[in-house]
């Protein structure tokens, strides 16, 4: 049986929106192969009431012939809504623009199979592990607790599938 993501949570403070914020505007060259070698890609989705482009940075991991992304603040993130409206996105891991396809991951165990696929590559993604603490200490991002949620709310998390159907560089 399969059901849609449910999970909800409240949306991030403004230093932290704002922190959100940079990476899609550093997002190119060596600043863009680092970010995707810890698993950071950028994603642009159609807005679904403007018609223009919104562009992000979100963990990804690769899985299969594309990528799996998830919602950590839940259904009612930008991004997902517009996903969910229009699911032709564009996306760029390291300096490698493509065109892609995104699919609500519907199954709630699948959807768990992943978030456990992902806490295990999770210590080679995100922060590197010397900058955890820190950003732990000053309480601006917690990585690992991030996962751990993800993990633990898999069952009700939006997760989804990228499939790439055109490189564009």
């Amino acid at each position: 049986m399969s059901s849609m993501p449910t999970f909800e949570r409240d949306r991030p403070n403004r230093l932290l929106r704002l922190a959100f914020k940079l990476p899609p505007k550093i997002y190119a060259g060596p600043i863009a192969r680092g970010l995707a070698s810890r698993c950071v890609m950028k994603l642009t989705t159609t807005g679904r009431r403007s018609g223009l482009p919104r562009t992000i940075c979100i963990s990804f991991m690769p899985h299969e012939d594309g990528y799996v992304i998830f919602s950590g603040f839940g259904v009612g993130s930008n991004w997902y809504q517009n996903l969910l409206a229009d699911p032709h996105v564009d996306i760029r891991v390291g300096s490698t623009a493509m065109k892609a396809t995104g699919s609500v991951v519907e199954d709630p165990e699948e959807r768990k199979a992943l978030m456990l696929e992902m806490q295990e590559r999770s210590k080679a993604c995100g922060p590197p592990p010397f900058i955890r603490p820190v950003l732990r200490f000053f309480r601006a991002f917690d990585y690992d607790a991030e996962i751990q949620m993800a993990v633990d709310e898999a069952e009700a998390l939006p997760v989804v599938q990228l499939r790439p159907t055109s490189q564009t560089s």
